[in-house]
């Protein structure tokens, strides 16, 4: 098996997961903001109900489409279909990316979290953008590279979901007493470690196996 197999071997199952956790906290929490009525709607948020809808709406291209992108036989079997999702992903993203600006300067409630989440924006914004001028450029392997970055600042949307559980499963975060300094943590760990992680394996490790 060579090293491309390999990586697919392991890589699908991992997307799977991803997907399944995706499906889940999409349907448990943006979900009520598509139909929910408007009684159960704080009033700040009912005045911005249609950009929230927004963002989660084109939030959806990224979780759902992006894991599709990174699967061979697709890429291979089926580049036109590639080729369009790729787009779908590239405006969904773009557009979520922005509307995380209008909402964190009218209805975000954890003020020690807006600096993580404006950057988070800007990144995602960053990484999207940069990623379509590589296709457009035909260097793959950037593309590549910069897609999975911009998928995983998208996938903030479900680690800032898992940490709580994974607080409660372990007592990780039990140093930090206020649970508002706790959630504001979450914010950075969310997108900040996974980040990391990814520019390790894209970069680091290839300079380390290079020295």
């Amino acid at each position: 098996m060579d090293r491309r197999s390999k990586n697919s071997f392991w890589g699908i199952p991992i997307l799977l997961v991803v997907v399944v956790f995706s499906i889940y906290y999409y349907q448990r929490d943006a979900s009520f903001y598509f139909f929910a009525d408007a009684s159960e709607y704080s009033a700040i948020r009912l005045q911005f109900k249609w950009w929230i809808i927004t963002h989660f709406g084109f939030a959806a291209f990224t979780l759902f489409i992006g894991p599709l992108q990174f699967i061979p036989q697709i890429r291979k079997n089926y580049p036109r279909f590639h080729r369009f999702a790729g787009r779908l992903y590239i405006i969904g993203s773009i557009i979520s990316a922005i509307t995380v600006y209008v909402l964190l300067a009218t209805t975000y409630e954890l003020p020690g979290a807006i600096p993580s989440l404006g950057l988070l924006a800007a990144i995602w914004l960053f990484t999207t953008i940069a990623a379509y001028r590589f296709i457009k450029k035909r260097n793959i392997q950037r593309h590549r590279e910069f897609m999975l970055r911009s998928y995983v600042c998208g996938l903030a949307f479900v680690f800032i979901r898992l940490l709580p559980g994974v607080h409660e499963l372990t007592g990780l975060f039990n140093f930090i007493e206020d649970s508002e300094m706790r959630r504001t943590v979450y914010e950075w760990i969310c997108w900040v470690y996974p980040l990391i992680l990814v520019e390790f394996w894209l970069v680091w490790r290839k300079q380390l196996l290079q020295a």
